[in-house]
């Protein structure tokens, strides 16, 4: 799963039951790698999200400070707070995936090795800048949106530009985004090139069809949830900030504090959660289709047996074969188990034995 993985990965030993999930269970064992791996959230996700959160702060904080300046909140105050409201959720939106490339990285190293380094994150994904930086950036809109509101700092609100422009791009990423959701776990995991002169090398664009196309309509109906239970999870944080403050300085209003601090904080929490479910869905789509879990167990013992060529070759020649298949996405790769009643089936602990170690165990435990 992760190239370039430090040579102590144990590919048979995982952090999490590796097993077919509905989108439900993958919400409920997202909530647990948050509880289990905080760092990914407080430190990896943040530490992606920090340069946007002060890049959104510097394009758009001039509508909150004209809003607190307004002595009433008349007409033209409402429109500046619905022009702050919906660029600053654009924003969010499309910067996410660049935020998450750490915790991504971070994630995915952590589900075979009990304690990736942040060092060692940060230093990998850097590595991957350049086609983050093009993909997630410049293609998905996030650059050139960004650099849209830096020619409308101080402005008045046009009708198109900050209140039709801003759902435009939300579609056109929503769109994008649920036909091809795992391009930054294939970026930042895979380490799949943009290009390649040789046949054999399976690049962003092959990976991408191989891997969306069989479950287009499954992804599409994923994001339309996932979208939604999103924006309700962001009005909740947001008024559960507005709750806590009234109630202990009894101010309950939209003031500069709520607008500067409450909206992105609440955007960008859910964002965080978002990452994580993204990345677990990629997980849940690579063993429905390629038997990931088999996958896993053989590459483990072939590493054991022959060393690490061994894996690297028979991932390469399974990869080629996987796309060279036809894809038949009516025709599930494996059937799935029945739904977990506790957290153990979910989230492996680390104090099980090793008696479970075997090369062909469908749910590898440490």
């Amino acid at each position: 799963m992760v190239a370039g993985a430090r040579a102590s990965v144990q590919l048979d030993r995982t952090h999490i039951a590796i097993r077919v999930r509905s989108l439900s269970e993958i919400g409920d064992l997202a909530l647990l790698m948050i509880r289990r791996y905080p760092v990914a959230v407080k430190r990896a996700f943040f530490a992606g999200a920090l340069p946007w959160i002060v890049i959104n702060a510097a394009l758009l904080s001039f509508l909150p400070l004209r809003i607190a300046a307004d002595e009433f909140f008349t007409d033209d105050s409402a429109s500046d707070l619905l022009r702050y409201v919906s660029w600053m959720m654009v924003l969010v939106v499309l910067q996410t995936p660049l935020a998450g490339a750490f915790s991504t990285y971070y994630l995915g190293q952590a589900v075979f090795e009990q304690k990736p380094t942040l060092r060692h994150t940060f230093a990998e994904v850097w590595k991957l800048r350049w086609p983050l930086l093009w993909v997630l950036g410049v293609k998905r809109l996030a650059i050139p949106t960004t650099l849209l509101l830096v020619f409308r700092i101080g402005t008045d609100a046009d009708v198109f530009i900050d209140f039709m422009l801003p759902w435009l791009i939300v579609i056109l990423a929503a769109v994008v985004r649920s036909n091809r959701p795992f391009v930054p776990e294939m970026i930042v995991l895979e380490r799949c090139p943009l290009r390649s002169k040789s046949p054999h090398v399976i690049t962003l664009s092959r990976r991408s069809k191989g891997l969306h196309t069989p479950m287009a309509s499954e992804l599409g109906g994923r994001f339309l949830t996932v979208a939604g239970t999103s924006f309700v999870l962001v009005c909740s944080v947001y008024y559960s900030l507005i709750w806590v403050r009234g109630i202990a300085t009894s101010n309950w209003s939209t003031d500069l504090l709520a607008m500067m601090v409450f909206v992105p904080l609440a955007l960008w929490t859910v964002a965080a959660f978002s990452v994580v479910v993204r990345l677990l869905g990629y997980l849940d789509a690579r063993i429905r289709l390629e038997g990931w879990e088999v996958e896993l167990a053989i590459r483990a013992e072939a590493i054991r047996q022959f060393g690490e060529d061994a894996m690297n070759s028979q991932a390469a020649s399974s990869r080629r074969g996987a796309l060279n298949r036809p894809s038949t996405p009516d025709k599930p790769a494996a059937s799935p188990t029945p739904p977990p009643t506790t957290e153990e089936a979910l989230l492996v602990s680390d104090d099980e034995t090793d008696a479970n170690e075997t090369a062909i165990e469908v749910e590898v435990r440490p």
